[in-house]
């Protein structure tokens, strides 16, 4: 292939790329102090984006550590797990809470603080902190089916039954499987069965029946349908 031929005026003319270079060398002089501005800003953002990581990393183990004592000072107190701890494992779970809230260990502790107020009858407040842990958990945490039980059960004792039928009735749309809906479904028929109103009562202990699969539940179930019936 034969080279294209250059004259003397392509040869005076000045490089492109050079041309192109010193224009970029000349804005650069004219603009170093806007150049070393965003620099300095890109530098601060990555130095605050790795203390942040740091510190959370730090606060999410300090609050797990917290977490960890309350858990051991529940278990202590409630051997059994019923709910029923007392004061002491309340204040530690509440200090988790109170000095690392966006944690996740803060988040179990809400969670576990729900049942120790209901089990206290302070229904109000297990209703609060359930909420509380719903909004913060993660949509795919099974401890929000039993927070929305836990919403139910203290609003049904403070005799809201509306909004007692509301929150187990959201447990049942969740499509939770058989054996939490079946549990969805004796709650609301336990309900209405309170209300005086055995159709309704009827009709969810039939649903309830359907999705249980426990022998002795289905011995209740049964029980109670040859009543209502």
């Amino acid at each position: 292939m034969v080279a294209a031929k250059m004259d003397k005026k392509d040869l005076e003319q000045p490089d492109a790329f050079q041309e192109t270079m010193g224009k970029a060398v000349a804005w650069a002089v004219e603009n170093r102090q806007k150049l070393y501005a965003a620099a300095g800003a890109i530098v601060l953002g990555i130095l605050l984006t790795g203390g942040y990581f740091f510190y959370a990393a730090s606060q999410e183990k300090d609050a797990a550590r917290l977490y960890l004592e309350a858990r051991l000072k529940a278990m202590k107190a409630d051997p059994m797990g019923t709910g029923t701890a007392g004061p002491e494992a309340v204040r530690a779970y509440e200090a988790v809470v109170d000095k690392y809230g966006s944690t996740d260990a803060a988040r179990s502790a809400r969670y576990e603080l729900g049942s120790l107020y209901y089990n206290a009858g302070d229904y109000d407040r297990s209703i609060q902190v359930y909420r509380d842990f719903i909004d913060k958990a993660a949509s795919k945490d099974i401890r929000v089916l039993y927070a929305w039980f836990g919403i139910g059960y203290a609003h049904e004792a403070r005799k809201e039954y509306d909004k007692a039928l509301e929150a187990f009735h959201r447990v049942a749309s969740m499509n939770p499987g058989a054996v939490h809906e079946g549990i969805s479904y004796r709650n609301i028929a336990r309900v209405h069965e309170g209300l005086n109103d055995r159709g309704k009562a009827l009709e969810y202990y039939r649903k309830a029946l359907e999705k249980t699969k426990d022998p002795a539940a289905t011995v209740i179930l049964k029980r109670k349908i040859a009543q209502l019936g």
